[in-house]
């Protein structure tokens, strides 16, 4: 594949990629691929085999009663070995992880043992980030996970130019801003903050130009944001108006710990923007 990134320099040093192996997963796992090379990072490749019965515990003799789970886990085996020797062959460490009937932790787990800095996750496109994975594994890595989750709907064949990030930006903090500002950087991407001023939630301008610029000074290439305002019945049409607009890449928005998404965003806003978006989502802890 096409490298679609930028240039190298960064401090990102572990990437984890969840994998079901669907067309998604694999989306993702080439991004990650192609994020790993620019960033001299190493990947890990995880899937959660589900198994009829406790399987570490299992004889030798017993794991022939489930032909059905071999044949399964003799697929994943398989599948994770060729991810792994695709990353060794763009020059990378990369190791393989088959873990069986440990629930939706899991992810979370993996990714503190091994400190990693950064998520690559696929989603089933429109019925994907909430309906699809919320409803599943990524509702635990959305509420637990410390490190950027980038989640990726479909393959990425043009490069990553702009992204836009959303938000109030009343309670952003700087490490939170400093890692959207990291990843822009190492793929050299310009962000465009957008703020939606709403008659039910209007706020003024000069408090909205003093939360923005308090962020845009620690975007330390030149020209690398851009500060937005517009007005619309909802922050929903506001986003989705300005998407229709501009030509833009990838979606950012901060989540809390408690309850991901919906945290952030009304239920329509969450589902609309985020999930109904074919764009990847960066999703940043506040």
């Amino acid at each position: 594949m096409e490298n679609t990134i930028g240039n190298k320099g960064t401090d990102l040093k572990s990437i984890l990629v969840p994998t079901d192996f669907s067309n998604c997963a694999n989306a993702a796992a080439d991004y990650a691929i192609q994020l790993a090379q620019l960033a001299g990072a190493e990947v890990h490749f995880l899937h959660l085999q589900e198994t009829p019965v406790n399987w570490i515990k299992l004889s030798k003799e017993k794991e022939k009663r489930y032909p059905e789970t071999l044949r399964a886990i003799g697929h994943a085996k398989s599948e994770l070995s060729k991810w792994v020797r695709k990353a060794e062959k763009a020059g990378l460490k990369a190791e393989r992880f088959l873990v069986f009937d440990t629930g939706k932790d899991e992810i979370v787990r993996h990714l503190e043992a091994h400190q990693h800095d950064f998520l690559v996750m696929g989603s089933q496109g429109t019925d994907g980030l909430e309906e699809k994975l919320i409803g599943s594994n990524a509702q635990q890595v959305l509420r637990r996970a410390t490190v950027p989750v980038l989640i990726i709907k479909k393959p990425i064949f043009r490069p990553v130019r702009n992204i836009l990030f959303v938000s109030d930006f009343t309670d952003i903090s700087s490490a939170s801003f400093h890692q959207l500002t990291s990843f822009a950087d190492l793929i050299e991407a310009h962000i465009d903050l957008l703020f939606v001023n709403t008659p039910d939630q209007f706020t003024a301008s000069a408090e909205t130009d003093r939360n923005m610029d308090r962020l845009m000074a620690h975007c330390h290439r030149e020209d690398s944001c851009t500060r937005n305002v517009v007005n619309a019945e909802t922050v929903e049409d506001g986003v989705k108006a300005f998407i229709r607009q501009q030509s833009m890449d990838l979606i950012a928005i901060c989540t809390h710990g408690k309850s991901g998404l919906r945290q952030l965003f009304s239920p329509s806003i969450a589902e609309q923007v985020a999930n109904h978006s074919i764009l990847p989502v960066l999703s940043l802890r506040l």
